[in-house]
């Protein structure tokens, strides 16, 4: 790679993650730094934040979006129809954005989707094996609405190389935490918590799904107490974690796969939750309890993925944590104290790095380099048998 090729840009990231409450829009610009090797495999960037906004999807949209995924069932004029009205939805995100910094010129938009269906084990169709994934939000739309050129659908290009499609996150953080050569865990906790491995090369040498991370947490939190998420751990603080129930969990055969690997919803949605939640209620556990076992839960997964799965690679000297889970001090501490080792815990924020906005830095950082023809799928973290450019250009 020759980064000569690459100029500044002002490129917006579009993200609609498993929480399905919105779109996270967000402006950044990004201009390459030519010092150093200019074949690095990581280009060095430049990265400021210019804009940012988290557009509420509509109550009835968001209900019926939800719904759909959490029973893996709907129609084949639903999915097409979804597709259409995602793509006016992000349009409209970025439309309102784009007005309210009238004296910038936006050039580029990436854009990741809403990840429907993700199902990375070869599987047999009518005698045809295959592996798929699905991502809607239509980019033509969202290119002929806004006019700007769009890059979109990105876990396609590692699958067809026989990746896993997940987790993309490994070449931002490499991006962003690879530079000073110091040995790195980057642990994003959304509603599924991935850990990326970055050695003290700057290279990006793992990376993966532990597990659950906020999802098990937020439906017993919705079911019990009728709110979206624990503030900050009280509910866990106030509850008394059940062995039996979490080591019950524990056992799922996800926790004991080796990487790479990716999870989700089709493993550790509701119906999940659900199993446990009734569980706990039917062995006389509080509500708190089911909170702070599920909590726990959380917390012991991430920490035996490192345990089993990175340390015999790799020892690393801190911890960046990111995402809305890194904000339930209580998850933290639980984290810390079931980590094998001492670690320095630290956030993106302490690098100047929004983590609200950082799937949406992601998808700029991956638009802006497919769009160079640059290759920012990293191989070691999917299990792909080469980097590619990851995403399809839609032109307006």
């Amino acid at each position: 790679m020759n980064v000569s090729r690459l100029r500044p840009l002002n490129v917006i990231g579009l993200n609609s993650g498993t929480s399905m409450d919105g779109i996270d829009v967000a402006l950044f610009s990004i201009t390459p730094r030519f010092q150093g090797n200019p074949a690095a495999a990581i280009p060095a960037l430049e990265i400021k934040l210019l804009a940012s906004n988290l557009e509420e999807f509509p109550v009835e949209f968001r209900r019926g979006l939800q719904k759909l995924i959490a029973s893996g069932e709907t129609s084949l004029q639903r999915v097409c129809l979804l597709n259409t009205a995602l793509g006016e939805l992000f349009a409209k995100a970025c439309q309102k954005l784009i007005r309210s910094v009238p004296e910038i010129d936006v050039h580029l938009i990436g854009s990741h989707g809403q990840t429907i269906w993700h199902a990375p084990t070869q599987s047999d169709l009518w005698t045809v094996f295959t592996s798929g994934t699905l991502q809607l939000g239509e980019p033509a739309i969202l290119a002929a609405r806004t006019g700007i050129p769009v890059v979109a659908d990105f876990r396609p290009a590692d699958m067809a190389n026989g990746g896993q499609g997940a987790p993309l996150v490994s070449f931002a953080d490499a991006v962003l935490f690879g530079s000073d050569k110091i040995a790195t865990a980057v642990l994003n906790i959304g509603g599924i918590a991935n850990l990326t491995i970055i050695n003290q090369k700057g290279v990006a040498i793992m990376a993966f799904d532990t597990g659950p991370g906020n999802m098990l947490i937020d439906r017993a939190m919705n079911r019990l107490y009728g709110k979206d998420y624990d503030r900050d751990g009280q509910i866990c603080q106030s509850g008394k974690v059940d062995d039996n129930l979490l080591n019950r969990a524990l056992s799922h055969p996800y926790f004991r796969q080796a990487p790479p690997k990716t999870t989700g919803r089709e493993l550790f949605g509701d119906k999940f939750a659900d199993v446990l939640i009734d569980e706990g209620k039917q062995a006389g556990l509080s509500d708190a309890d089911v909170v702070a076992t599920l909590t726990t839960l959380t917390a012991r997964s991430i920490a035996a993925a490192y345990k089993q799965f990175v340390l015999p690679k790799c020892t690393v000297s801190r911890l960046i944590l990111g995402g809305g889970g890194a904000d339930n001090s209580q998850l933290v501490e639980l984290i810390r104290q079931n980590w094998c080792e001492q670690i320095k815990v630290l956030r993106h924020e302490d690098f100047g790095i929004s983590t609200k906005f950082k799937e949406s830095l992601l998808f700029a950082l991956l638009a802006y380099t497919t769009y160079h023809g640059i290759s920012n799928s990293v191989p070691a973290c999917t299990g792909a048998v080469r980097s590619v450019c990851l995403g399809k250009l839609s032109l307006p």
